[in-house]
């Protein structure tokens, strides 16, 4: 892959080589012909992708951060989901246990 970051995505400059600087053969679906390279965008053009390109990449890391936190909210949310079920159970246990004795008490007077 062409110049990319530790996360794997091709870098705004790793696109623009495979657009524009790419090797012979780099990318069939960007150039109609193996021996040469497209240069067909105008500058304008160019600029104007690269800063969508910027603008992904910020939304992409975002996006990552983000779901990073929702990550860790939602293991938290099930350990403490877990805590509460044991907390139930042994309630549960307890309630059971006094009714037990309660219905021994009545049958004893």
């Amino acid at each position: 892959m062409v110049a990319n970051d530790n996360a794997g995505y091709l870098t705004p400059r790793g696109v623009l080589g495979l657009i524009v600087g790419s090797p012979p053969g780099a990318s069939s679906l960007l150039q109609s012909n193996p021996h040469q390279t497209v240069k067909t965008m105008e500058d304008t053009d160019l600029q104007a992708l690269m800063a969508r390109l910027e603008l992904l990449i910020t939304r992409v890391e975002q996006l990552k951060s983000q779901n990073g936190l929702l990550l860790a909210q939602e293991k938290t949310w099930r350990e403490e989901r877990a805590h509460l079920v044991e907390k139930n159970e042994i309630a549960r246990r307890k309630v059971e246990s006094m009714i037990s004795r309660l219905k021994a008490l009545e049958q004893d007077s």
